[in-house]
C-alpha cells in the first residue's frame, strides 16, 4: 500500500510538473493552430497556386505522376459511357499534396518564428530593463560613498525586492482553464 501510495505521489508531482502542463497548452494551442493554417493554406494559398497553374486543367490538384492506372467504365457528362482513370485504385504520387504540405509547414514555421521572436524580444527587454535599473541604483549607492561591492549588493537586493512586490502572475491551472474556456467559445461559436 505504501509503494503504490509512493507512485501515486511522484505520479501527481509528475503531471503538475511546469514541463507536463506547459506541453499540455503546447498541444492545445498547436491543434487550433493547425486549424488556421490549414484553413489559410486551403483557402487562400492553394485557390492562389491553382490560379498560377491555370494551364493545367485540375491545378495542384492535377500534378500527379500516374504509376499504374486503373481504368472503368463512367459517363461522361452527355451521359455517353466512357473509359476514365479510377483514381481511388490507381497508384499515383500526388505531387499537388506535398507542395501543399510544404507549403503549410513554411506558413507554420513563419509564423512561430515570429512568435518566438515577440517573446524573447519581450523577455530581453524586461532582462534590460532590469539591469538599467540595477546599474542605475548601483551608480546612485557609489556616489553617496558606498563600495562598489557594497553597492552592488544592495542594488541587486532591492530590485529582487521591487520584482517580488510585483503581481503575480495567474498560476497554470488559472491559464489552462481560460484556454479551455475560450477554446468552448470558439466551438460554440463555429457550431
Amino acid at each position: 500500500m505504501k509503494k503504490l501510495k509512493a507512485l501515486l505521489a511522484e505520479f501527481k508531482a509528475f503531471i503538475t510538473r511546469g514541463n507536463v502542463v506547459d506541453m499540455a497548452v503546447a498541444v492545445i494551442i498547436g491543434a487550433a493552430f493547425s486549424a488556421i493554417v490549414t484553413a489559410m493554406t486551403n483557402g487562400i494559398i492553394k485557390p492562389l497556386v491553382d490560379w498560377a497553374m491555370s494551364g493545367m486543367s485540375d491545378g495542384a490538384a492535377g500534378l500527379i505522376t500516374m504509376l499504374k492506372p486503373v481504368y472503368m467504365q463512367a459517363p461522361n457528362e452527355a451521359g455517353v459511357m466512357q473509359t476514365v482513370v479510377d483514381m481511388t485504385n490507381s497508384i499515383y504520387i500526388d505531387w499537388g499534396t506535398l507542395i501543399m504540405k510544404i507549403i503549410d509547414f513554411f506558413v507554420i514555421a513563419l509564423v512561430l518564428f515570429v512568435i518566438i521572436k515577440v517573446f524573447m524580444g519581450l523577455k530581453n527587454a524586461s532582462v534590460n530593463a532590469h539591469e538599467k535599473a540595477k546599474a542605475k541604483l548601483v551608480k546612485k549607492l557609489t556616489k553617496s560613498g558606498m563600495s562598489a561591492e557594497e553597492a552592488e549588493a544592495k542594488a541587486e537586493e532591492e530590485t529582487a525586492a521591487a520584482e517580488s512586490a510585483a503581481p503575480a502572475a495567474p498560476s497554470t491551472e488559472e491559464l489552462l482553464t481560460q484556454i479551455r474556456d475560450l477554446l468552448a467559445e470558439g466551438k460554440e461559436k463555429k457550431d
